[in-house]
């Protein structure tokens, strides 16, 4: 395979804009990036700084989503976490009147 083949299969050309690299990034949560995928948003990473700080803000929020479920998941339900019947009569009833109002 030809060098120009490639790049048609692509469809990725080696300069790109914020917005895709934006996308890329985002894939690369999901999956290994090709080896084009790769130094395209590598090479934009480099030349644009905004782009670097966003990356580096998903990546935080996704380790604090992480850490989020993981306790999440880990912490035991509770009687205490549960609302009263009389407290589920009150939103209920508030319900119903803000349905009234509609």
């Amino acid at each position: 395979m030809n060098c120009s083949n490639w790049e048609t299969e692509t469809k990725l050309p080696l300069v790109t804009s914020c917005k895709q690299a934006a996308r890329l990034f985002s894939l690369s949560l999901e999956r290994k990036l090709t080896i084009r995928e790769y130094i395209v948003m590598r090479v934009h990473l480099f030349m644009c700084k905004t782009c670097t700080f966003y990356g580096n803000q998903v990546k935080a929020l996704r380790a604090i989503f992480i850490r989020h479920e993981e306790v999440l998941s880990n912490t035991p339900v509770s009687s205490d976490d549960q609302l009263s019947d009389k407290a589920k009569m009150k939103i209920k009833k508030s319900l119903m009147s803000n349905d009234d109002l509609s």
